[in-house]
């Protein structure tokens, strides 16, 4: 049985994400400056340890997301391809993006990932979520009952 508990992201916490080398975003979210990362980190335990974490931004209107995403996701010269993205998001108010979602790898395949969803899910009921999503996760957010969004990468829920 999974746990998911709120820890602050502090430096402590982007030491600890340092030191993991099985998990996708662990390095790079170990970097990021404290005005690049939300105030709380969901950490997923089981089996008495850590066995991967999430972070979500919780966003009042879709031009924080879309601010997000320019600086993050998109280059310049492939912004057209996200049209469906700007069209979807642009008048969303409250809603949720999922910027990383991370099971390490010793503990992959035991639904910790699934289950930190459904308790986003309880969390967020009638919230919309968002997610950027790599192509060799995509079969995990059909899962979930997650859509592609028009033609983009992104993946949206409710």
């Amino acid at each position: 049985m999974a746990t998911i508990t709120a820890k602050p992201f502090d430096s402590d916490m982007q030491a600890l994400l340092g030191e993991i080398v099985t998990a996708y975003h662990a390095p790079e979210l170990s970097k990021r400056d404290s005005s690049e990362i939300p105030d709380q980190i969901y950490v997923i335990e089981a089996e008495d340890a850590m066995v991967g974490y999430g972070v979500v931004w919780e966003y009042e209107n879709g031009k924080q997301l879309i601010k997000k995403a320019e600086a993050d996701y998109f280059s310049d010269d492939e912004k057209y391809l996200e049209k469906d993205f700007y069209i979807d998001i642009k008048n969303k108010k409250n809603f949720v993006f999922i910027e990383a979602l991370d099971v390490l790898k010793e503990f992959e395949s035991k639904g910790y990932a699934a289950a930190f969803i459904d308790w986003l899910k309880a969390k967020y009921p009638n919230q919309r979520m968002y997610v950027y999503s790599l192509e060799k996760s995509r079969n995990f957010w059909f899962k979930q009952g997650f859509e592609v969004l028009g033609g983009t990468v992104w993946m949206t829920y409710n």
